[in-house]
């Protein structure tokens, strides 16, 4: 942080203010207040784990009056905690395969990407992955980021390439004409390791060049280039 907002945030902290025990006490004052219970709920989490927020996360899943997205939330961290404590994704899998409020489902689809991964389910993590971009896609929330990072992914396990070529040319058609050329360039490296992994060097080598021009004094896309056209 800057050191003014640091300081800022300091002060609120040595004040009592918005801390655990200053939400904690506030919400027996007020213990119909579901947003009072989330701030809780979420600030726990992040401080202390999932585990630690749990009983927050349940209290709120029994609110009458927490709203529908609320109430989804809820769902999903107790989805989510039963899976981690099972060592099972079956409740996170159930989640995403039926729950209807689009806002909450984008971390659903996270959450159950990431267990795959952690427990290096590869298969299993291209093909959350790959529904999870065909989600976003289906509801118009899809960026260039967001796609670059689903394609990279991807030539990490050699798994959806050809899927994987599609959505990083749409991250590519999606870029700005005043796009950064850093940013341009990260996301043709991502489309020429791609067509390096498909066997498709030629194409590879002419996408990389194309990075080089828009960053001749970075020596990784050299480094890049090199690679692709060494023997294999």
């Amino acid at each position: 942080m800057p050191p003014a907002e640091y300081q800022a945030e300091m002060t609120r902290i040595r004040n009592g203010i918005n801390t655990v025990p200053d939400l904690s006490r506030r919400l027996q004052d007020d213990p119909d207040n579901v947003d009072l219970l989330v701030t809780l709920a979420t600030k726990v989490e992040t401080m202390s784990g999932l585990k630690a927020a749990i009983s927050y996360w349940e209290e709120l899943f029994a609110k009458e009056n927490a709203s529908i997205a609320q109430h989804s939330i809820a769902t999903l961290k107790m989805a989510l905690f039963h899976a981690e404590q099972n060592k099972d994704p079956e409740t996170l899998i159930s989640f995403v395969n039926n729950e209807t409020n689009t806002e909450v489902l984008p971390q659903a689809y996270s959450a159950l990407r990431r267990f795959y991964q952690k427990s290096q389910d590869n298969e299993a993590e291209a093909e959350i992955y790959r529904r999870h971009v065909d989600f976003m896609s289906g509801i118009n929330k899809i960026d260039a980021g967001f796609l670059n990072g689903y394609a990279w992914r991807m030539t990490q396990l050699d798994l959806n390439l050809e899927n994987a070529l599609q959505r990083v040319n749409q991250a590519v058609e999606l870029l700005a004409e005043d796009e950064k050329a850093r940013d341009k360039a990260q996301i043709m490296d991502t489309k020429g390791e791609v067509l390096w992994k498909l066997g498709r060097i030629e194409e590879a080598v002419v996408v990389m060049d194309a990075c080089i021009k828009l960053q001749p004094e970075d020596k990784y896309y050299q480094e890049q280039k090199a690679k692709f056209l060494a023997p294999s």
